[in-house]
């Protein structure tokens, strides 16, 4: 469909490249699933009934110039001036000045394959580095500080010391929590190396307003394999979780506070974090099994908690998790089996289930848990 575009395109007196990520991962000889492609040399109305030609035209940012077929996995975008607005004649050098890195500056011609590489992006990926196009246009978006910092974790690329310096003199506090969020979110999910990341943000001078909590603890984070982080099963939540496992409970909610709204992840983390103490202190302990349980039971997954812990100390818990998920099996008492003893609806009775919850916990028998609720239900009707 890119190709059909170009040949459209060019008939109307335009030009089609691809540009940004994909040609960037082509020259790294990988394969770039996002694919952008811009169009210069015609106006927003000709572009457009030439999309209507080739199939059901989306309009995902009118007022940027951005487009899309239905059923293609295309980004179509028009060339912007230094105030935002489309500019389709601003020229191929201009509109490659307007991007972040040199690397992201390459333009690919759709029909001919030539690249044309204004900015030194192909010597800057040969060179493993990260340099910024433009001292004048970079700091247009603030939130490239922080994609600085993600291609470095993702690439292993170093960033060259004049963007480190122009980074470190960005005004990074007007940037909305959720993007800086989704950058976070790329760097644990997509990244081998989150430590990187937030290394990278050090040195710049910029963890100080949206990650201060961090910037104390970088010493004590690690990477983890991707089979690890895949075993989870909220893996955002996992590295979240393990990028905090050395705040305290404060710092750890303050820094969710800072950068999500998103309820699940924060129950997730402050459970997590709250809970990996406990166990580290059982651990060094050598406690019996039943206060491993209770920490077990109290966690919001379990599996994840115990992972976490092994992760961290290198010591299974496969044990004692075997053996939580084991008395959780057995069969246990309900409100329904109190009730079938003749005791009526009441919240007495979940008061009694809650008496019973640590037996359960301890692996005795349903039989004696039952036994032992009729009892409390008895003791309080009786005082």
């Amino acid at each position: 469909m890119a190709g059909k575009i170009a040949h459209a395109v060019k008939a109307s007196g335009g030009r089609a490249f691809y540009v940004g990520g994909c040609v960037r991962d082509e020259v790294l000889g990988r394969f770039g699933k996002d694919i952008d492609i811009e169009i210069h040399g015609l106006t927003e109305k000709k572009l457009a009934e030439i999309l209507d030609g080739l199939g059901e035209r989306l309009t995902m940012g009118a007022s940027f110039g951005i487009f899309g077929l239905k059923h293609y996995t295309l980004d179509i975008v028009m060339p912007r001036s230094s105030s935002g607005d489309v500019a389709p004649f601003i020229g191929f050098r201009e509109a490659a000045r307007r991007r972040d890195f040199t690397m992201n500056a390459l333009m690919k011609d759709v029909m001919t394959g030539e690249i044309l590489d204004y900015f030194g992006g192909v010597n800057d990926i040969n060179n493993k580095i990260i340099r910024h196009v433009d001292d004048e246009t970079f700091l247009s978006d603030p939130l490239r500080v922080f994609r600085a910092a993600r291609f470095s974790a993702a690439l292993g690329f170093e960033i060259d010391e004049a963007t480190q310096k122009i980074c470190g003199g960005a005004d990074v506090s007007g940037i909305a929590p959720e993007r800086i969020f989704g950058e976070l979110e790329t760097v644990l999910l997509k990244t081998s190396s989150p430590l990187r990341f937030f290394h990278e943000l050090g040195k710049m001078g910029q963890l100080d307003f949206w990650f201060p909590e961090i910037k104390k603890t970088i010493p004590s984070l690690i990477d983890i394999s991707e089979e690890t982080k895949n075993k989870s099963s909220f893996p955002l939540g996992f590295m979240m979780s393990l990028i905090c496992s050395s705040l305290s409970l404060n710092d750890t909610s303050s820094l969710l506070a800072r950068i999500t709204n998103d309820n699940h992840i924060t129950k997730y983390v402050m459970s997590m974090a709250g809970l990996l103490g406990e166990l580290r202190r059982l651990s060094a302990d050598e406690a019996d099994d039943i206060p491993f349980m209770r920490v077990f039971d109290e966690s919001v997954c379990p599996d994840d908690l115990a992972l976490l812990a092994e992760t961290l100390s290198g010591k299974s818990l496969s044990s004692m998790l075997h053996l939580y998920h084991q008395r959780m099996s057995q069969p246990y008492v309900t409100g329904g089996d109190i009730k079938a003893l003749g005791v009526p609806q009441s919240p007495l009775i979940g008061e009694a289930l809650r008496h019973v919850h640590g037996l359960r916990l301890a692996g005795v028998p349903k039989d004696v848990q039952l036994r032992e609720a009729m009892n409390y239900i008895k003791g309080v009707n009786h005082d």
